[in-house]
């Protein structure tokens, strides 16, 4: 039972004032729609833009704030995948056709319009789109190919809610089924498993990821709440089942692939390791020489470091 249409709520957050309720037009609200996740693309403070994607009857309404109007977008990417519609989790094996779910803004271009990183929780693939067509629905009809499948996050790698950290351009996003909260750089041009790290991943604390946010303070923000076993068994109310979780989001990529600091220690290590080598090596050809090192160290650290380069 619908008590109340989908409407958006927008605050002044320093005074707590309510500047502007808006509610979905009945046509851009269908039977079976739910909407589950939203992204706010704001830089430009009048021509803010909000992304709310409909998972019951997959589409995404855009709102425009200098317009106050929205408008109903649709594209077949939106759609659940038939062959990732099964769940386990906690024990819980369940089947969700849920559609459109993770939302993620990259920071705008030159142009000022950022990218939106896009997949539906029932699907192993991740899409993207730019802004510019999100904003006029007759152009977003007529541009079809300018929806993009960026690749897969693997086998049992369903997703539900995402974010980009503007800062980084890294996507943080959620992992249901795994129980853990994965990333992958923007910046990289491929969306393969290989270039996607892992967060954090808990089969008793990290139990359905279900908000993920960065702060303007460069912190990382998860929420967790155990909703598949409150839906198909019952919480436990001895046990911890919701949590919230933060890092700095350095400190969370870190030793990742989508670190973006230097890795000294690595060359570092390399390094230390040649010159172990090459002591070894001068001590078993000449046990009792004085001769200097220096040249075969220098020589084998370059070995070192271009393999590692290579990699």
């Amino acid at each position: 039972t619908t008590k109340y249409p989908p409407s958006l709520i927008i605050y002044d957050l320093k005074t707590d004032n309510l500047l502007r309720k808006y509610v979905f037009p009945e046509d851009q609200v269908k039977q079976d729609s739910g909407f589950a996740n939203i992204a706010v693309e704001d830089t430009d403070c009048d021509k803010t833009y909000a992304y709310a994607g409909d998972l019951g009857k997959p589409a995404i309404v855009v709102y425009s704030w200098e317009k106050n109007d929205s408008w109903r977008i649709t594209h077949h990417y939106f759609n659940p995948d038939p062959l990732a519609c099964d769940f386990s989790v906690k024990g819980h094996n369940f089947s969700w056709t849920d559609a459109i779910f993770g939302l993620g803004l990259s920071a705008p271009n030159a142009d000022n319009f950022s990218t939106l990183y896009f997949h539906p929780m029932a699907s192993y693939n991740e899409f993207s789109v730019s802004t510019e067509y999100l904003r006029n629905q007759t152009v977003a009809d007529d541009s079809f190919d300018a929806f993009k499948l960026l690749g897969s996050r693997g086998p049992n790698a369903q997703s539900s809610v995402s974010f980009v950290d503007r800062k980084t351009g890294v996507l943080f996003y959620s992992l249901v089924n795994l129980n853990a909260v994965a990333c992958w750089r923007t910046s990289n041009n491929k969306y393969l498993m290989k270039n996607q790290g892992r967060i954090y991943m808990n089969e008793e604390t990290m139990v359905y990821p279900t908000d993920i946010k960065v702060d303007y303070e460069d912190n990382l923000w998860i929420l967790s709440n155990r909703l598949p076993i409150w839906m198909y068994g019952k919480l436990d109310l001895n046990e911890v089942n919701f949590r919230v979780f933060s890092a700095p989001v350095v400190h969370a990529i870190s030793h990742t692939a989508c670190d973006i600091t230097p890795r000294s220690d690595i060359l570092e290590k390399f390094v230390n390791k040649a010159k172990n080598i090459t002591k070894d090596i001068v001590a078993k050809v000449k046990p009792n020489s004085s001769t200097t090192t220096k040249p075969i160290t220098v020589l084998l650290t370059l070995s070192c470091l271009v393999r590692f380069l290579a990699t």
